[in-house]
């Protein structure tokens, strides 16, 4: 075994640890295990990738441009293993890596050739395979801020919706040129201009990076504002629409003392007058329609009225709500915030429910003050289908009946420190709030 030559091995397949780390820095929201073990995990397959890949290499006589790529290779299954979510995402994040590393490995190569005593660059001395290392990590300096902020920025901007095959494409394609471009022979890089030519070129390829990640990132932030926008309008569009309601309400009680002086009125004349027949005859067709008024769902008087109104219209589309509303006359939040939520929740459950055959149309509405300091609310609802959630644990736009002002119930939420979830096990839509009272808040 010629020693210097396992060593350039050993040292060149070191490449693959910034390799590694650059690709799971965006995905730290990603990763399938804690930072400690992930770390243990990594840095024992890769020790062992390391060795095991010099010894092949040098068994076969394997160019170290070869090695490094059978070491980088077996650094990606170490990688998928690592981490979780959408696997084109993580292939995206490690060839993104790879990139790096490959223009890492040249411009070393590329720097280093006046060092090298032979026209073969096929392998290297120790001394080039570490000044390709020491290239590596200053552009994971350079680039620190494009992997720990930028790309994991664009992972995680839904309004932006990266598309991962074709930034997936252009990574491997300039993984594969790298590594194409790679000379064979030092002679070559040292003709004329040709180095300090490449030299000059790849410096600034960094920064070209850089622009562009920075460029997709600025896309990605004025997308979400504009998104974010449009969930205030939305939620200023529900709140006008439940003040409506209780509107409604309050006319709809206005009428109904003034219908109910004018009844007293007539009974009082028909006693005066002692016409006692037509009396309790008045007073039986009196009693006979306010058994037809609807039932009192809750004790808030404007809350119930939103129930109300939501009971009637589930009934005209065949759906039947059931409610359990234990909360006091006087709600222990902002009356308009809950009866934001409420209403949403309950009109999106309504709007899934009814496309389901008639037996399971049914809708259960719970809400109750799980302590002094918080209130509950349950909206549970069957759904046909697939829903599939997003990262922030709502469901992605375009599912029918469900995703409707969620994020904007979320936002009123979070003005009391509260929190959403959602689970869609079992086809059965469930949609949980906690609102911490102002009681809460006093005891801190």
């Amino acid at each position: 075994m010629d020693r210097s030559l396992f060593a350039g091995y050993i040292t060149i397949l070191l490449l693959t640890i910034p390799a590694l780390t650059y690709s799971l820095a965006p995905l730290k929201d990603y990763l399938r295990f804690s930072a400690k073990r992930t770390a243990v995990v990594a840095g024992a397959s890769l020790t062992a990738i390391i060795i095991g890949c010099a010894c092949i290499a040098d068994y076969y006589a394997f160019s170290f441009k070869w090695a490094l790529i059978m070491g980088l290779t077996l650094a990606f299954l170490v990688h998928i293993h690592l981490t979780e979510g959408k696997f084109i995402m993580r292939v995206y994040c490690y060839f993104n890596s790879t990139m790096v590393i490959g223009s890492a490995m040249v411009y070393g190569v590329i720097l280093a050739a006046p060092l090298e005593t032979t026209d073969s660059l096929l392998t290297l001395r120790p001394i080039t395979c570490l000044i390709c290392l020491a290239v590596a990590i200053a552009l994971g300096v350079i680039y620190y801020k494009a992997l720990t902020e930028f790309i994991p920025y664009l992972l995680n901007s839904e309004p932006l919706n990266l598309e991962y095959r074709l930034a997936l494409s252009i990574t491997l394609f300039i993984t594969a040129l790298f590594f194409w471009v790679m000379p064979k022979h030092a002679g070559v890089i040292m003709t004329g201009r040709v180095r300090a030519t490449i030299l000059a070129f790849l410096l600034l390829a960094p920064g070209a990076f850089m622009l562009v990640y920075h460029a997709m990132w600025r896309v990605a932030v004025n997308l979400t504002e504009n998104s974010n926008l449009r969930e205030s309008n939305e939620l200023m569009a529900m709140e006008q629409k439940r003040y409506e309601e209780l509107r409604s309400y309050m006319d709809e009680t206005r009428n109904l003392r003034h219908d109910f002086r004018q009844h007293l009125l007539v009974i009082d004349d028909y006693a005066k007058n002692g016409e006692t027949e037509k009396l309790s005859d008045y007073i039986s067709q009196f009693t006979n329609t306010l058994n037809e008024y609807r039932s009192v769902i809750a004790a808030n008087p404007a809350l119930d009225a939103v129930a109300a109104h939501y009971d009637s219209l589930a009934k005209t589309k065949g759906c039947y709500i059931k409610w359990l509303i234990e909360l006091p006359h006087t709600l222990p939040v902002a009356e308009a915030d809950f009866i934001t939520v409420f209403g949403n929740l309950v009109e999106n459950a309504i709007i899934a429910v009814e496309a389901l055959s008639e037996d399971k149309r049914v809708i259960h509405v719970n809400a109750k003050m799980l302590s002094d300091a918080m209130l509950g609310l349950s909206v549970k609802n069957p759904y046909e289908g697939s829903i599939k959630l997003n990262k922030n644990g709502l469901p992605r736009s375009g599912k029918a009946g469900h995703g409707i002002g969620l994020s904007s119930v979320k936002a009123v939420v979070n003005r009391y420190d509260g929190s959403l979830e959602i689970n869609t096990d079992d086809n059965m839509f469930t949609a949980g709030v906690l609102m911490y009272t102002g009681s809460a808040f006093e005891s801190l």
